[in-house]
């Protein structure tokens, strides 16, 4: 029998949590009257809202409103007001397991590890195989007697939102009457970002090609790259990076006809609203975080023999060689398949679904 009560702390990155939603609508559909709370930092609470899985979002954000330890014992106060009587954590975190053990928490489920299992309850082993991290989550599932595998992320948009995206683009000079596609230049870290010059030079070769509407998103970070792009055009851009909410740019996501991006969130957002995507991967293995959508929608190029450590965590010494081996060529190509309602394959490497 499943808890009444179950808590899933969620990870940090949004796209993560996109990863951890197959595993919540394995729970709600495993019993529907378990009532299913999530812990996570605020850009979780985004993701998550609109979520029919999820009952609650407890907001936990160590880095502000919970800094300090007074704050905390408050937060620890919410966790037992709830009397959860379990609690599934995603990340190995010494804090916040502290914080599940700390609430009283009977049980705590999780990836068995030296760094916070020894406050576990139930410890899960970590995977030794190359497993996407959607599917790994789904392995916490066991103690609880449950099994999954439908990986598929699940992302809602509200009408209201829907309405305003429209009304974003109508303020550019976007209508319904042209193909949209999105180009995505950013990433969490400057090694996973394609150059921008061959973003812009994609740029060129889809608006010579016919007629469509080219987008580019991001954050308020992400606005030189997008002037550079507008820089190195002659295409005409409408740049809305730093202009949206994470919410308000799933919503304009959803119209798009294609989406171009490298390996961040925002490619994970436009899988989950089932948009056909080109993903550019160089430094990060698509067989462990690349997008699990409709086959015939996704289109992964990535370069793996020319990379000296995929996954490689030293964004302090870029430009990745990964990442310079993608070419306008293939990626044009690809887009042009896309646009034209072609199939999919993985240029380079086995894709993510089949090797999970």
């Amino acid at each position: 029998m499943l808890p009444q009560r179950l808590l899933v702390v969620m990870p940090n990155w949004f796209g993560e949590t996109l990863f951890a939603t197959p595993l919540l609508k394995a729970i709600r559909h495993a019993d529907p009257r378990v009532f299913v709370a999530a812990l996570g930092v605020p850009r979780a609470q985004d993701i998550l809202t609109h979520n029919p899985r999820v009952d609650l979002f407890i907001p936990c954000d160590e880095r502000g409103r919970h800094k300090t330890l007074a704050a905390k014992w408050q937060l620890i106060g919410t966790l037992r007001a709830n009397r959860f009587d379990a609690a599934i954590i995603l990340r190995r975190s010494l804090t916040r397991a502290m914080l599940l053990a700390s609430a009283g928490i009977p049980r705590r489920i999780g990836f068995a590890n030296a760094k916070s299992g020894w406050l576990l309850t139930d410890r899960v082993p970590t995977p030794t195989a190359p497993l996407h991290k959607a599917h790994a989550y789904l392995r916490l599932l066991s103690p609880l007697g449950l099994q999954a595998s439908d990986g598929s992320y699940e992302y809602r948009v509200s009408d209201a939102e829907r309405a305003s995206a429209t009304a974003l683009f109508r303020t550019h000079g976007v209508s319904g009457e042209q193909p949209i596609v999105i180009l995505h230049p950013g990433a969490n870290w400057a090694h996973k970002r394609w150059p921008t010059e061959r973003f812009a030079q994609l740029a060129d070769r889809l608006a010579s090609a016919r007629p469509l509407a080219i987008v580019v998103t991001g954050g308020p970070d992400d606005q030189p790259l997008a002037e550079a792009m507008r820089a190195q055009t002659a295409a005409r851009l409408v740049v809305l990076a730093g202009q949206t909410t994470l919410r308000q740019l799933a919503a304009c996501l959803e119209q798009a006809s294609l989406v171009v991006s490298n390996d961040t969130g925002i490619l994970h957002l436009a899988t989950a609203l089932d948009r056909p995507v080109v993903a550019l991967y160089g430094p990060t293995s698509p067989v462990l975080t690349g997008p699990l959508g409709d086959p015939r929608r996704v289109i992964v190029i990535h370069h793996a023999d020319c990379c000296p450590e995929i996954p490689c965590f030293h964004p302090d010494h870029p430009p990745h060689p990964g990442m310079h081996a993608i070419g306008v060529d293939e990626v044009y190509d690809a887009a042009k398949r896309l646009l034209g309602g072609g199939g999919c394959r993985v240029e380079g490497e086995q894709h993510a679904d089949d090797a999970a």
